[in-house]
């Protein structure tokens, strides 16, 4: 649906409103498998991106998997249809109670420390499991639109405890099967990925039984025309080469596992919000006031994060500097700032563009706010989620 259209929805939905295009999310899935060139992988969508029900429908309808990171997303998952053996699970600090049900369910589960290795070995015998690895320090990112990254993190096993997580396992019959790593979320810069990339895989050679190397995700997308594009075709490619040479080594077929989340949501989503009031900052630049702000969409708050505005009523009039208000108390509550738009007015309807990853996830309703509608658009029907 082109975005000269969203005003009409804005008048049928109100505003703030999130806007959903299924399209966009077949075609970015269709694209990134194609970059695969390992016969045997398996694909996961990392639902902490974006958790909606009806998202994860369509992703089921797909045929990939679901990686989850808490109890809650993984009820969403079952809702959704998802089984048991299409669920990866990685997180921190897993309960006693989750971890039985974990193994209850045979859910894949990727186990961040030596003290989990243990608690999971305490309850059962002949199974198996992954363990996320802490990532060498040498991985140098050099990005300042980076979260999320491992530098200052004692998430992951360490080298030196390799062997001690071995020796429990195979005291009560159980294997490690899989490994798993993260790098960082929305790094642009494919050489970190590549140095990733090797550790991992140098790493799986630790593991006789191993099965599957995870390679999380954390894959950059372009926010602004000042960012580069991020070289996805290059990064699969370079990690299936690698898949290819350990399964030669192992003499068996590795699965190449991966856990994208942003690449293939961030731009099926929209936020649409409208004009409450313009201030006259000085003569080159004002302020506009939108109904929506760090309540709705905190990302721009909490990570400085840019993204593409778009006045969805220009016509062709003469273009200005605005700064782009939040309606909250908050006094640095911005959806962006210094932004070339064509004059706006009162009441004119702005859309942010790529805001389908993290960002309804994100929304809290805080300070006193209503959390936004959603819609989404699926084969020419027009949906409210």
């Amino acid at each position: 649906m082109a975005t000269r259209n969203f005003n009409k929805l804005g008048e049928q939905f109100g505003t703030p409103l999130y806007i959903y295009e299924a399209d966009r999310l077949k075609e970015n899935l269709s694209n990134l498998l194609n970059y695969i060139t390992y016969p045997k992988s398996k694909v996961y969508f990392a639902a902490m991106c974006n958790s909606q029900f009806e998202i994860l429908k369509i992703i089921k309808s797909l045929g990939i998997g679901i990686q989850v990171n808490s109890e809650h997303e993984l009820n969403i998952a079952n809702e959704a249809g998802f089984n048991s053996s299409d669920i990866s699970f990685t997180s921190t600090g897993i309960s006693k109670v989750l971890m039985r049900r974990l193994i209850e369910e045979s859910i894949e589960i990727n186990l961040d420390s030596v003290e989990e290795v243990e608690k999971f070995c305490s309850f059962v015998t002949n199974k198996t499991f992954g363990v996320r690895v802490r990532l060498d320090k040498k991985i140098k990112i050099n990005s300042t639109k980076t979260t999320n990254n491992f530098f200052e993190s004692n998430v992951g096993i360490e080298k030196k405890d390799f062997n001690k997580i071995k020796e429990v396992s195979q005291k009560t019959g159980n294997k490690i099967t899989g490994i798993h790593g993260y790098l960082a979320s929305n790094v642009i810069d494919t050489k970190p990925f590549l140095e990733f990339g090797n550790f991992l895989v140098n790493t799986a050679y630790v593991f006789p039984d191993l099965e599957y190397v995870n390679f999380g995700s954390g894959f950059g997308v372009k926010y602004s025309e000042q960012d580069k594009d991020f070289d996805l075709e290059k990064v699969l490619h370079y990690y299936s080469l690698l898949l290819h040479k350990l399964s030669k080594c192992c003499q068996r077929e590795i699965i190449f596992k991966i856990e994208p989340g942003r690449t293939i949501m961030a731009d099926v989503g929209s936020f649409l919000v409208r004009i409450t009031n313009i201030k006259n900052l000085n003569p080159k630049k004002s302020e506009i006031s939108v109904d929506a702000g760090f309540a709705e969409f905190p990302r721009p708050k909490i990570y400085n994060s840019y993204h593409e505005i778009e006045n969805l009523e220009k016509k062709g009039t003469r273009k200005k500097v605005y700064d782009i208000r939040g309606n909250t108390v908050l006094q640095n509550d911005f959806l962006g700032q210094d932004r070339i738009l064509e004059e706006v007015k009162e009441t004119d309807y702005l859309l942010l563009k790529k805001v389908g990853a993290y960002g309804f996830v994100m929304a809290s309703g805080f300070p006193g706010k209503k959390l936004p509608k959603q819609i989404l658009i699926n084969n020419g029907n027009i949906e409210e989620i």
